[in-house]
């Protein structure tokens, strides 16, 4: 954070109640990057209000959303909130969302696992981490498209034992986010975030707590006085 942003958080603070504070920090000790999960042209608002409301629970900090046939939307009934806490990086002005969400986080470091339905598959509780991973998530009725099943490195499944095919994808999400963040947490892994993207958050957080903060940023910069 630069200096001037830091003189910011500063004054901001003053307006954030201790108890407040705490909560951030104690999220904030259990909030990774190291996994990440994308959510490929998920139609049903509860669907992805649901995953957001998953990733904020489990301590996911990022969800990447691909927009190709149907675009983001959340429902503030499902969501509860949760979309303040975690950040959603869309994908939707590219002729070919999917290859560009992928590509960048191939680029980042990452390796793609997709779910799937298929009783074949890997199970998903023998997964072990080796770097960085975005666990991707299909559309309703398809699931992955044929090109997230080209991208992806590896395939996993949960196991089910009865006649239904397969899990709501928010149901799948859900199950799977919890397996492996908890495999991550009790790992020797460096999944935890940097000082400085605890500072961004922060700072962020702040801003989303203190009623006006947008007008107070422009009055504090706009002065002149802390710069």
């Amino acid at each position: 954070m630069c200096g001037d942003q830091s003189g910011f958080f500063e004054f901001l603070s003053q307006y954030v109640t201790e108890g407040k504070k705490q909560a951030i920090e104690r999220v904030l000790e259990h909030r990774t990057r190291y996994l990440t999960v994308v959510l490929e042209d998920v139609y049903h608002s509860q669907n992805t209000s649901a995953v957001v409301r998953s990733c904020d629970c489990f301590g996911i900090q990022d969800l990447h959303v691909i927009e190709n046939k149907h675009h983001y939307e959340l429902n503030p009934r499902v969501v509860h909130g949760a979309s303040q806490w975690v950040d959603v990086i869309q994908y939707m002005e590219e002729e070919h969302n999917s290859e560009t969400c992928f590509s960048t986080l191939r680029e980042k470091g990452y390796q793609l696992v997709g779910t799937v339905p298929d009783p074949m598959a890997p199970n998903i509780h023998d997964f072990q981490f080796e770097q960085p991973t975005a666990l991707v998530f299909g559309t309703e009725k398809e699931g992955l498209s044929d090109m997230g099943k080209k991208y992806c490195d590896k395939l996993v499944t949960i196991p089910m034992y009865g006649f239904t095919e397969s899990f709501n994808i928010s149901v799948s999400a859900a199950l799977s986010i919890n397996l492996l963040a908890r495999k991550l947490f009790s790992s020797n892994l460096h999944w935890r975030l940097s000082e400085n993207e605890k500072q961004t958050l922060r700072l962020k957080w702040f801003k989303r707590i203190v009623r006006n903060s947008d007008i107070m940023e422009k009055e504090f910069f706009g002065s002149g006085k802390y710069l």
